[in-house]
């Protein structure tokens, strides 16, 4: 059966208000389903991401993916770039996304990527966050990816919406997505006002600020000792801007192109997925498996289950998991070792789960 899910401003009474663990941020997540929200630190920019399940296990949303770096110009990392951080020339969002895609999620079964198109929606959405934030200049590009993969006998399809936006030498690339049996055009309004819903802690984002602010300060100390090289910086930087310039006359050419070439894609494609349609629903069953292994996907984790059924999420990366009966410790364990010979630990003390996702 297809679920639909209507966006707060339709049905407020069916969201609730989310934070994550640290009280960071919150957002608006569907009431009822398996919401989660938490911050990743692995670069300058803790990373803020949410993911939920509806209820059946059908249908999967995530926002943001911790895997993806802070990039920064080749021209201004001439000493190198600071921890966290990527030094690649910028790439609009058509560009970036669907070799994202293909490495992201290529390893799921029957794997197979569909059409590209502009999604003005982001676009205009995450001009307003860069606005709240006080960014002055940016650069943004922003569209949608489709893929599909199999779950057994039954086709899966996957909805991505990406954004690329600089902000002069640093830029940043943020991916969300949709993962249902049904049809994902039915969640994508739910997704972007869930994105939309967003908020950082007053007083983190002040935070955050004032170290951008610090950061700026050490970085113009840092250029006024460059005397030798101010000649080159500002050649570099002149180039750079005249590029951005033509980059945006020829975006909305570019962007407009890509609905016409896409147009022809889709109608075959959304011809075969009719076609195909009766088939899938008459052997589709009740199994969470395929968004699980996708949102698991996006959060480096593994799905375990012990004996009495029970399951639980542990970080990715090994063969074999434990679990310590006293206080629910974990224990993992690559190349199918046991716990014997662990210094400290008893291994009566631990039960080995089976790894189920």
């Amino acid at each position: 059966m297809q679920e639909r899910l209507s966006p707060p401003s339709v049905a407020p009474h069916a969201w609730e208000t989310v934070p994550d663990a640290e009280q960071v941020f919150t957002l608006a997540m569907p009431r009822g389903w398996r919401n989660r929200a938490w911050l990743k630190h692995n670069g300058p920019i803790p990373h803020q991401l949410a993911t939920a399940e509806s209820p059946s296990g059908e249908t999967s949303l995530f926002l943001g993916d911790p895997t993806i770096p802070l990039f920064i110009e080749p021209s201004a990392a001439m000493f190198g770039p600071s921890p966290g951080t990527v030094v690649r020339p910028y790439t609009s969002i058509e560009h970036f996304l669907p070799a994202y895609a293909q490495h992201r999620f290529g390893g799921l079964p029957g794997f197979r990527l569909g059409a590209m198109a502009p999604s003005p929606e982001l676009f205009q959405l995450v001009g307003q966050v860069a606005q709240r934030a006080g960014a002055a200049q940016v650069w943004i590009t922003a569209g949608r990816l489709a893929f599909t993969f199999d779950e057994g006998p039954r086709r899966v399809q996957a909805l991505l919406f990406g954004s690329s936006t600089s902000f002069g030498p640093n830029w940043m690339v943020e991916v969300h997505g949709i993962s249902t049996v049904g049809d994902p055009e039915d969640f994508a309004p739910a997704l972007l006002e869930m994105l939309a819903s967003r908020r950082t802690n007053p007083a983190i984002l002040q935070r955050q600020l004032q170290e951008r602010a610090r950061s700026a300060a050490q970085h113009q100390a840092t250029m006024a000792m460059l005397d030798q090289g101010a000649a080159t910086l500002r050649a570099n930087h002149q180039q750079n801007m005249a590029t951005l310039q033509g980059m945006a006359a020829s975006h909305q050419a570019r962007m407009a192109s890509l609905h016409e070439s896409h147009d022809a894609h889709n109608a075959a494609w959304q011809r075969q997925q009719t076609a195909q349609d009766a088939a899938h629903h008459a052997q589709m069953h009740t199994s969470d498996d395929a968004h699980r292994r996708f949102l698991n996907v996006i959060a480096e984790e593994r799905t375990v289950m012990d004996g009495e059924g029970n399951t639980y999420q542990v970080a990715d990366g090994y063969d074999r998991y434990f679990r310590r009966r006293s206080d629910g410790a974990w224990i993992g364990t690559r190349d199918h070792r046991d716990l014997r010979g662990i210094p400290g630990v008893n291994p009566d003390d631990y039960d080995e789960v089976k790894i189920k996702v």
